[in-house]
């Protein structure tokens, strides 16, 4: 079964993770990228929270992103770099290793 995996604060996040195809990487953070192995791995975008509103509105603060989504889509390495902060001027950047398994 296919797993989603949230990871709150990239920087403690082990620099290897094993996963297994279908698994979905959620990080508290504001964009990221594929370096290597771009054939196993997908990044679906980064996004803002939203809610619904008891009137059946949807909202979302304004701002940076808080959310970035990564798919593991078939089995191989890939290597990818995960951005926090403010990613027009203070941005620091999280380099991890996917091992990605059938």
């Amino acid at each position: 079964m296919a797993r989603i995996i949230e990871v709150r604060h990239p920087k403690t996040c082990p620099s290897s993770l094993h996963l297994k195809v279908g698994d979905m990487l959620v990080f508290s953070a504001t964009g990221g990228h594929i370096r290597e192995g771009d054939q196993g791995v997908q990044f679906l975008g980064a996004y803002c929270t939203a809610a619904i509103a008891t009137d059946g509105n949807i909202i979302a603060p304004a701002g940076t992103p808080n959310h970035a989504i990564f798919l593991a889509h078939t089995p191989g390495n890939a290597v990818i770099d995960v951005v926090t902060g403010d990613p027009w001027r203070a941005f620091d950047t999280t380099r991890l290793a996917l091992i990605i398994e059938a």
